[in-house]
């Protein structure tokens, strides 16, 4: 949901965030790298990448996924950043199949494979044929956790959602996270254990 649209609606959006332009990569990327350093579910992604840059990779690779199917939030100061998708599958296109086999050399098959694995069982979690948000990634950096700041890029989108009745999901595979969702109103309903990675589902519906 655009802040645009958030306003139409008369819901309240703080000027505190602003959504990511392309010119905005090296600081989404920036912020999701640091973020995500220490991440169980990215490192488990990763692991059998050589690529000394592949965190790198599979942000930018991530930043140009979301911006072609879905939205990127991030904070004036360029402190914190969210991603979000929808339902809405990205089309087959010349961009598309460039991005996937640059990815693919750069990070390695048996990363691909293990990502792939993962995106598989992840979407049989979403719903079919009916709307739905996806917290593809949040990023706070560490000077700035603890201050609100994922609040504010999540609680408008969050509110909208629950106003218009369309589920929002999110997976974590850090276990301190729980928490924290649930006091948004996240629910746990299911979890996917591989090669000692546990990946935790979480649910926001009415």
């Amino acid at each position: 949901m655009d802040i645009e649209v958030l306003e139409q609606n008369n819901v309240e959006v703080d000027t505190f965030y602003r959504k990511a332009r392309y010119e905005d990569e090296a600081i989404v990327v920036n912020i999701l790298c640091i973020s995500f350093k220490n991440d169980p579910h990215m490192n488990w992604l990763l692991e059998k990448s050589g690529n000394p840059e592949k965190l790198k990779i599979m942000m930018t690779y991530l930043f140009h996924k979301t911006m072609n199917i879905g939205k990127i939030y991030l904070s004036k100061d360029e402190k914190a950043v969210a991603l979000w998708k929808s339902e809405i599958k990205e089309e087959l296109s010349l961009e598309y199949i460039m991005r996937n086999l640059r990815f693919m050399m750069d990070i390695g098959i048996l990363s691909v494979l293990r990502i792939l694995k993962n995106e598989r069982f992840t979407y049989k979690q979403y719903p079919k044929r009916q709307k739905y948000v996806h917290l593809y990634a949040i990023g706070v950096l560490p000077e700035c956790q603890g201050k609100g700041y994922a609040s504010k890029l999540l609680n408008p989108i969050l509110g909208q959602n629950a106003k218009n009745s369309i589920p929002v999901y999110l997976e974590t595979a850090n276990i301190d996270n729980l928490k924290i969702y649930s006091r948004k109103g996240f629910k746990l309903y299911n979890s996917w254990f591989n090669l000692g990675l546990e990946v935790y589902y979480m649910k926001k519906t009415i």
